[in-house]
């Protein structure tokens, strides 16, 4: 999505420079990548983002180059051509078969709508910006209303879901770099704050020295919330699953053996805790994991697997189609 590279394009953006963003505003079968993937072309021939895993990126930056010097907005069109289909103008370029339409925008740092879309997206704050696919107002900006009389493209940012690591420790490290590099808003707690600095966790949003069930007591947890649990403490970890649990994060996970996560549904069974089957212990999908990196990979994974309602599997001897997604034109 164009919001997800919000960092990248502020910061062309306001040293006064233009960017063109292409944004997949319709997909048709199957994709690499959904509705709302953006690429942006930036000063310098700079490309940030992809749209269909690099499939059309070649064909695309050429329009944004030419878009870039005349302004003007096109939609472009890919996909196996098929004689016997009336929109036979689909050029050929994707190989996995679908189609895929893509606005190919300019967007100027005196676009105020635009910027204030893209500073709210980079702070976290759920924002929409509603552009035209009309050819008379092709990739200008208009108000959700119009959309019901003009066909429009909607693209939406929720706020940044939140991951609250508890437990300071090495692996603590990875899920952090991971986690951020998803996009989540890491938050650290630990009571140690030898452990608990910025230098070991440059990635997290916040670090919260303080024993941790106070800390969660006191901090907003909801269904776009993650929490992992490394700590190892036996004088607080039931604890702080049972408040993730009561307050309903979408995914709680708590690394340690099956001994140990015995242990603690043991505890949890006497503070009356609800829901203990979707405890996530032993943490993470099944890969093998070994160093902290791999175990921040596992992790993350099953996050995201859980959060999209996903198996978690592997594809191979699968059917049905590989991409969840909902539609946003219309």
């Amino acid at each position: 999505m164009m919001f997800e590279l919000a960092p990248r394009l502020l910061a062309v953006l306001d040293a006064g420079d233009p960017v063109v963003v292409a944004t997949a505003v319709d997909v048709q079968g199957s994709s690499p990548s959904g509705t709302g993937t953006s690429m942006a072309v930036l000063p310098g021939g700079e490309v940030v983002g992809t749209i269909s895993g690099g499939c059309v990126e070649g064909s695309l930056y050429l329009t944004a180059e030419e878009v870039l010097t005349t302004g003007v907005a096109v939609l472009e069109r890919f996909g196996f051509e098929d004689p016997s289909d009336p929109a036979a103008d689909w050029a050929p370029g994707l190989r996995c078969g679908g189609r895929v339409e893509v606005l190919v925008h300019r967007v100027l740092p005196s676009d105020a709508v635009v910027l204030d879309a893209l500073r709210a997206a980079a702070a976290g704050t759920p924002t929409s910006l509603t552009v035209s696919l009309e050819p008379a107002s092709l990739g200008a900006v208009v108000r959700p209303a119009d959309g019901c009389r003009t066909r429009v493209f909607t693209e939406y940012a929720g706020g940044r879901a939140r991951c609250i690591v508890v437990g300071a420790v090495e692996f603590a490290v990875a899920v952090t770099n991971t986690a951020a590099m998803l996009g989540y808003a890491v938050t650290v707690v630990d009571p140690r704050p030898v452990f608990l600095t910025d230098q070991r966790f440059p990635a997290a949003q916040q670090r919260i020295v303080g024993w941790p069930p106070r800390v969660l007591a006191d901090t907003a947890i909801g269904p776009d919330t993650v929490v992992v649990l490394l700590s190892h403490d036996d004088r607080f970890d039931a604890e702080v699953l049972d408040l993730a649990l009561r307050r309903g994060a979408g995914y709680v996970g708590a690394m340690g053996s099956r001994a140990t996560h015995e242990r603690r549904l043991a505890v949890l069974h006497d503070l009356g805790t609800p829901d203990t089957a979707r405890l996530r212990s032993p943490i993470g999908l099944d890969i093998g994991a070994e160093t902290p990196a791999e175990m921040a990979l596992a992790i993350m994974a099953e996050v995201v697997a859980v959060r999209r309602g996903a198996p978690g599997g592997p594809l191979v001897g699968g059917s049905g189609a590989l991409h969840r997604r909902t539609a946003q034109t219309r």
